[in-house]
C-alpha cells in the first residue's frame, strides 16, 4: 500500500541511506539537502511516501513565492525535490504517489486550486510520468539551475461529501454494480452477484432509500468527484445506539485515493452526533481483501463470522462481522 505522510525524524535514517546518481541529482536535490532548507524556510513542508510503512520516496510541498516562477495564481502550491529511492523505481510507485497528491492536498491545504512543477528539459522520463498523471504543460518556461525548466500544472479535484438527493439513483447505481463486479466477480458465483443487484441496486429502489430516511435506514450519502458520484454509503441506527454500515462502495477506478476514508468519517459523524450511536458494525464478505484491511486500518475489532444476509446455504457465501466504538 502507497501512502503519502507527513515528514518526522524517525524516517530519516532511511533517508539518510537514500543514494541519488549524478545524473539524477541534476534534476532534482537529494531529501536531506532539502530536509536543510526545510529548517529555514517555512513554507516548506517535507513529504515522505511510503510503501507498506518503508520510505520509498520524497518531495517537499512549497506554499512561498518561488510558485509564481511556474504561474501566477496565488492558490497554487509548488512540488519540488519529487524522487523515489532507487530500490523501489520501476514498481509503479512514483504514478501511485503523484495519484494520491490530490486527495492529500486537499486535507492538509484545502486553500490549494492548483499543483505546480519544473521538470527540466532534456528530463524526458519525468516528462511523460507526470503527464500521466494529469499534469499539463501551458507553455511557460524559465532558466534553472540545471537548465530550460517547463512548467507544468495539474488542476486539483473537488471533492464533495454530501446527503444523497432525488436525481444522485443512477450515479448511486452506476457506483455501486461497478463494486459489486469488481469486488466479488472472484468470491461469489455470477448468478448470486446478478441476484444481489437485482434485488438492491436498481434505480427504482435506490429512489426510494433516498427519500424515506428514519433511525433504521439513515438514508445513502455520496461523493462527487468533480460533480461525478464516485462512492455511496448507507447504514442505520437500531434502538440500542448501534449503529450498522450496510453499502460501502466506491467507483473502481478512484480506490486508494482516501475518498472512502472521508466517506466513512463523514457517514459516522452523522449516526454518532445524529442518531446517538455508541458502536458501529460491518458485515464484509470472508475473502474481501480490499475491505478488510480498510476496516481493520480504521478501528474495527473482528467479532465473529456467519453467513451472509439474504444469501442461501448453497451460495456459500459468508460474512465476517466487525465493530468499533464510536
Amino acid at each position: 500500500m502507497i501512502k503519502l505522510v507527513a515528514y518526522d525524524e524517525k524516517f530519516r535514517t532511511a533517508l539518510e541511506d537514500y543514494p541519488l546518481t549524478e545524473e539524477q541529482l541534476g534534476f532534482t536535490g537529494h531529501p536531506l539537502e532539502l530536509l536543510e532548507r526545510c529548517i529555514n524556510i517555512s513554507t516548506y513542508t517535507p513529504i515522505i511516501i511510503l510503501e507498506e510503512e518503508q520510505v520509498a520516496g520524497f518531495f517537499v510541498l512549497d506554499t512561498g513565492d518561488d510558485k509564481f516562477h511556474y504561474t501566477d495564481q496565488q492558490d497554487s502550491i509548488l512540488l519540488r525535490g519529487y524522487s523515489i529511492h532507487p530500490e523501489y523505481q520501476g514498481r509503479g510507485i512514483a504514478k501511485s504517489s503523484l495519484g494520491l497528491l490530490s486527495p492529500y492536498i486537499n486535507e492538509h491545504f484545502p486553500q490549494i486550486k492548483q499543483i505546480v512543477l519544473g521538470v527540466n528539459e532534456a528530463n524526458k522520463a519525468a516528462q511523460s510520468l507526470y503527464i500521466k498523471a494529469g499534469f499539463i504543460d501551458e507553455g511557460k518556461r524559465f532558466m534553472g539551475r540545471s537548465g530550460i525548466q517547463i512548467a507544468m500544472c495539474l488542476k486539483l479535484d473537488k471533492l464533495i461529501i454530501r446527503q444523497a438527493l432525488p436525481g444522485d439513483e443512477q450515479g448511486i447505481v452506476n457506483v455501486c454494480v461497478a463494486a459489486q463486479w469488481n469486488t466479488y466477480k472472484e468470491l461469489y458465483t455470477t448468478e448470486y452477484i446478478e441476484r444481489i443487484i437485482e434485488k438492491y441496486y436498481t434505480t427504482a429502489r435506490i429512489q426510494e432509500e433516498i427519500i424515506a430516511t428514519s433511525l433504521e435506514w439513515n438514508g445513502y450519502y455520496v461523493a462527487l468527484l468533480n460533480d461525478q458520484i464516485v462512492g455511496a454509503i448507507g447504514g442505520g441506527v437500531d434502538e440500542g445506539s448501534i449503529g450498522e454500515i450496510y453499502v460501502l462502495y466506491l467507483d473502481p477506478k478512484k480506490r486508494g485515493q482516501g475518498i472512502g476514508t472521508k466517506l466513512l468519517h463523514y457517514f459516522t459523524d452523522i449516526q454518532r452526533i445524529q442518531y446517538k450511536a455508541k458502536e458501529q458494525w460491518v458485515s464484509v464478505a470472508k475473502g474481501n481483501n480490499l475491505a478488510i484491511p480498510f476496516y481493520e486500518a480504521r478501528g474495527f475489532i473482528f467479532q465473529l463470522e456467519k453467513q451472509a444476509y439474504d444469501s442461501n446455504v448453497v451460495d456459500n457465501v459468508s460474512s465476517l462481522r466487525y465493530k468499533r466504538l464510536i
